[in-house]
């Protein structure tokens, strides 16, 4: 493995924070991916945030999946 030091401006550094934060990954991650689409060396999740990305994905609230996932475990149980 190798490890490359980027300089960005601040003003790529912000957009490049905002869209990573976006597709719910570190900014290390989202320029792995941006690299890796360029490389055409990409994994499934790769392809999967690229397709996030494009299409969007519905956002929910945290405490309706929290509700959601306790009725799953708790209809598991049953």
């Amino acid at each position: 493995m190798m490890r490359i030091n980027i300089n960005l401006s601040d003003e790529l550094k912000f957009e490049s924070e905002q869209k990573a934060k976006s597709l719910g990954v570190s900014l290390s991650a989202y320029i792995r991916l941006l690299l890796t689409r360029e490389t055409g060396q990409m994994s499934k999740v790769d392809r999967r945030l690229l397709e996030i990305e494009k299409e969007g994905f519905e956002q929910i609230n945290y405490q309706d999946f929290k509700a959601e996932l306790e009725t799953m475990i708790n209809n598991a149980d049953a």
